[in-house]
């Protein structure tokens, strides 16, 4: 008997040490992203690009010899209380080396992520968030932003509807927004730039999440016969049948979706019937043709895996890990956070398109080698018409009027 409890102790011991030693060579990157509620889509984008870079860490060896493992934590509707308990699980409990988000809450997740010391990357296009970066910038050096602010984001839009070719008809404008940090945001910056242009903003409507009836807004809107309709609502569903009640008798107005564009559900469920609308993506890889070689080598491995061009956030989530993954491999010691978050400030990021270089509030502002795509649906996809800043066409790609709208 006590021969077979001694066999028992050394098989339990061996496997103890066992999973230990499994456990140390891995390391842990939290990915806190919307998998239910309105963000889904968004997330699934974000997830992609993470799991694509991911999936190369670990074919090519691993980092420092380790493999690396995602683990997933659905944000849901970024509720404050629900972004703090992302934070104190990856962070607190599981003790994870760094964390890939997506839209993680417009603030709050930089004072949730903040007090944990994991390089953060999120791509919240908030200004509110860099408010509360700049409270404390100390406290929150492991913060970094993956795109640029939605005011910038929001003038972005102005410059490239000022930049079509095409002649309006008149100079009214209606924007309706999401009652959310990022819609209001978007939408008061393009409300104070049309004024200053000297256009009437005849409708300035926020709407919650699930308005699915469009049929008094848009009696009003054909009223007004708008030049220019702008709908920032990232949702798609209400997207979706915003236009298609619209279609029912539209009006000569370009329809600008800005990021509303982008949730892969939008153009999936759509297809050819969305052509002419327009939308922008943020620190975006630019389609179907990327800007450069290594660029186009990205572009057409992710379209081999995920069999669709890349949006919303999936090539900037992706460049977050790779980002993170050189800091690392730098300093040699995943667990020196201060130290591969002081690296990544200071040195940025070489990727496909060129530099990713954070400000001083480390926020990867819009320009040079990774600007603001802007994109038009046509045949059924999304190609990318215009880049901003500066604003300029992208390549021998072409705005088309769209069918809905009669010369």
């Amino acid at each position: 008997m006590k021969k077979i409890l001694a066999m028992i102790l050394i098989l339990l011991f061996s496997l103890l040490i066992g999973s230990q030693a499994w456990a140390s060579d891995t390391i842990k990157i939290g990915v806190p992203l919307s998998m239910t509620g309105p963000y889904t889509d968004t997330g699934d984008n974000y997830w992609k690009g993470i799991k694509m870079a991911v999936d190369e860490i670990n074919e090519n060896g691993g980092l420092l010899e380790k493999q690396v493992e995602s683990v997933r934590f659905d944000a849901q509707e970024f509720a404050p209380e629900r972004v703090m308990q992302g934070a104190d699980y990856l962070c607190g409990k599981l003790k994870v080396d760094s964390v890939h988000a997506g839209w993680a809450g417009w603030g709050q997740d930089v004072r949730a992520y903040g007090k944990y010391t994991a390089p953060f990357f999120a791509d919240d296009g908030s200004q509110t968030a860099v408010d509360v970066y700049r409270q404390d910038k100390i406290q929150y050096n492991n913060i970094f932003q993956l795109t640029d602010t939605g005011i910038n984001q929001g003038q972005s839009m102005f410059n490239v509807l000022m930049a079509l070719p095409y002649e309006y008809p008149n100079k009214k404008a209606v924007i309706i927004t999401a009652d959310d940090a990022w819609g209001t945001e978007v939408g008061d910056t393009l409300a104070k730039n049309f004024k200053e242009k000297g256009w009437k903003v005849a409708m300035h409507e926020l709407v919650p999440y699930g308005t699915n009836q469009w049929g008094p807004l848009l009696t009003k809107i054909r009223k007004i016969k708008p030049a220019i309709i702008h709908v920032e609502i990232v949702s798609a569903q209400e997207v979706i049948t915003f236009f298609r009640q619209f279609m029912r008798k539209p009006t000569n107005s370009i329809l600008s979706y800005g990021y509303s564009l982008v949730p892969r559900e939008v153009v999936d469920t759509m297809g050819k019937e969305a052509d002419g609308l327009l939308g922008e993506v943020p620190t975006a890889m630019p389609t179907p043709k990327a800007p450069t070689p290594e660029a186009q080598a990205w572009l057409d491995k992710f379209q081999g895996i995920w069999d669709h061009l890349p949006q919303a956030g999936s090539w900037a989530a992706y460049s977050g890990v790779k980002a993170w993954a050189t800091a690392v491999t730098a300093i040699g010691d995943e667990k020196k956070h201060e130290e591969v978050s002081n690296y990544i400030a200071a040195n940025g990021y070489k990727g496909e398109t060129g530099w990713w270089k954070w400000d001083e509030d480390h926020v990867m502002r819009a320009g040079g080698d990774v600007p603001i795509a802007h994109y038009q649906v046509q045949n059924g996809e999304m190609i990318a018409i215009f880049t901003d800043p500066p604003t300029k066409p992208y390549k021998d790609y072409k705005f088309q009027v769209p069918k809905w709208i009669k010369k």
